[in-house]
């Protein structure tokens, strides 16, 4: 008890007090809500933090995916570039292996078993190597 709780109701007003003083002290009560406020916006806070930095490295990975993914797509297109060229060289090789070619006919102004390179007994003519070369000397 205080001073002022003993004194009567009418000398109340020379303190500029409209109410007793309560009992079960609110002003302890606000003060504990406040410190439990601000713990949890500094936790607030912190869990912001935490999350900014999550994001930070998630767009870090996502980063680097898209750079190992580029740079995959960049070997393919390369590959597939160079198979094409290979294809293609293969198919002008074949195309050209395939055409046609020609062969001049040359009128023979002789019958071919009178050809000066016929002969009769195939098998059993003289040898190249035996033929004496009248053209280079050598025999």
């Amino acid at each position: 008890m205080t001073l002022t709780d003993l004194m009567p109701r009418r000398f109340s007003f020379l303190w500029e007090r409209e109410q007793p003083v309560r009992k079960h002290r609110a002003v302890d009560e606000v003060d504990r809500l406040k410190r439990h406020l601000h713990g949890a916006q500094l936790l607030i806070n912190g869990l912001h933090l935490q999350l900014d930095d999550q994001d930070h490295e998630h767009e870090q990975i996502i980063a680097r995916i898209d750079e190992r993914y580029t740079a995959t797509i960049r070997e393919l297109e390369d590959r597939i570039a160079e198979l094409e060229n290979r294809l293609n060289v293969g198919v002008l090789a074949e195309a050209a292996a395939a055409q046609t070619q020609e062969i001049p006919i040359v009128p023979i102004p002789v019958a071919l078993h009178q050809a000066p390179f016929a002969t009769t007994n195939p098998g059993r003519g003289t040898p190249s190597w035996a033929v004496r070369d009248e053209t280079s000397g050598v025999s």
